[in-house]
């Protein structure tokens, strides 16, 4: 069998046999098959897509890579959480805190950050010491003991889809619906959850900008999930600009804390409670979505996901005293303030700008070999529908390294768009396919 006729034929419009994904994935994942003939088959599959059967077969063979988990002996079902990723979208850390706190074990299964998103292990990895990338028996040993872990995909855990992440980063093909569903489920099946919530973005700052795509992608997901015998519930949610108001690493885990505090900005705080009572729902169908909320609503105000969250910090090898003390995070050394040119109402902050931007300053975070500066970011002042006044502050820039300011300053400012009128309100959560 030679990679090239694989290429060929898919080019060409054709459909793959199990066989033939398996081995050019095995060949990938072995480092025999070079990342350019990786990278045409990647591409051929982004512009003729994948039939059922073919995204099947290619989410199984991903996962036949590696070990899996057996959950069996938890006794009660567990619901892993994922998203597709945005801009500042740290809801994980707070959605698995929540729900575990009710009582039902959550896996984060936390993939490579594609494009200009961020994924929850690389916001929690500023944390000192915490260890997302876990074996089997840790993996497991953590979610018994505290009932929820963030479990970042490595080249041990789902090999092949961690290196197709990396060249799907740097080939043009992040974006590609077939693929996105594939690394998702395939971190589900190799986790072991039979149940599972995904938080599809949609926007400016997703990988999906079209909501038409978005439900689209939705809908793969569910309909991938019931041919390998997984529940898929997938949430499409806005991407349009930052959720939050924080983006960076550690800025992001202090927003989360003061989130489970109950001091989160209201955007932040709906789409949480929307995921975590979706979570519930899977778990335990009796459930209805009001009282699923209302219980998710006192466990983010009484302070208990916050305890969740600090057992799970603990649990996973890094200080929980971040909680009390922002200052053990990395923290950055300056600052640059962008102010609004004048007077009018926020009409859009485009998230995918505030993300490049975010990406900028942190030295190049979506190369392969690259350094990532946790301490950097940007927190905003104001969103979509704010007034503002000429001169007033609209975002804050928090940076180590002063060469690429200037040029994210620009990107900034790009992002936010100052009308005379005030825009209509927008959704946060578009709808529930299930």
């Amino acid at each position: 069998m030679q990679a090239v006729n694989l290429i060929h034929r898919k080019r060409s419009g054709g459909d793959l046999a199990r066989e033939e994904i398996d081995f050019f994935l095995q060949e990938f994942s072995s480092g025999r098959l070079p990342d350019y003939q990786a990278s045409a088959l990647l591409m051929a599959i982004y512009f003729n897509g994948m039939n059922d059967q073919e995204l099947s077969d290619w989410t199984e063979s991903l996962t036949s890579l590696t070990p899996k988990v057996d959950l069996s002996d938890l006794g009660t079902p567990q619901v892993g959480g994922c998203s597709t990723g945005g801009v500042g979208d740290k809801t994980s850390l707070i959605v698995g805190s929540l729900v575990a706190c009710a009582g039902i074990p959550v896996p984060l299964l936390s993939g490579t950050p594609l494009l200009h998103t961020s994924a929850a292990a690389e916001i929690v990895n500023a944390i000192p010491g915490f260890k997302a990338k876990l074996k089997a028996q840790e993996f497991k040993s953590a979610l018994k003991k505290t009932g929820v872990v963030v479990l970042s995909e490595t080249e041990e855990f789902v090999p092949a889809d961690f290196k197709l992440a990396q060249l799907r980063n740097r080939t043009g093909t992040a974006e590609c619906a077939p693929l996105i569903a594939a690394s998702l489920l395939s971190g589900a099946l190799a986790c072991g959850v039979n149940e599972l919530v995904v938080d599809v973005k949609t926007g400016s700052g997703s990988l999906m900008r079209k909501i038409t795509d978005s439900r689209r992608l939705a809908q793969m997901l569910v309909t991938l999930g019931k041919r390998l015998g997984k529940k898929v519930v997938a949430v499409i949610t806005d991407m349009n600009q930052p959720l939050g108001n924080a983006i960076g690493d550690a800025l992001e885990v202090m927003e989360a804390v003061e989130t489970m505090r109950g001091n989160g900005p209201a955007d932040l705080v709906d789409v949480s409670l929307e995921l975590a009572a979706r979570m519930v729902i899977v778990a335990r169908p009796e459930t209805s979505l009001e009282s699923a909320k209302e219980q998710m609503f006192r466990l983010l105000n009484d302070g208990s996901a916050l305890k969740k969250f600090r057992q799970m910090i603990e649990t996973q090898g890094g200080n929980p005293d971040v909680i009390e003390n922002f200052q053990l995070l990395p923290n950055a050394s300056a600052e640059h303030i962008i102010s609004s040119p004048r007077a009018g109402y926020v009409s859009r902050v485009s998230a995918d700008e505030i993300g490049q931007a975010v990406a900028l300053l942190s030295s190049g975070s979506t190369s392969k070999n690259s350094h990532k500066d946790s301490a950097v970011g940007i927190v905003l002042e104001h969103k979509v529908g704010d007034h503002i006044q000429a001169g007033e502050r609209l975002c804050t820039i928090y940076f180590n390294d002063a060469a690429p300011v200037e040029e994210a300053s620009q990107m900034v400012e790009d992002a936010f768009h100052i009308s005379s009128a005030q825009p209509e309100s927008q959704p946060l959560i578009y709808e529930v396919i299930q």
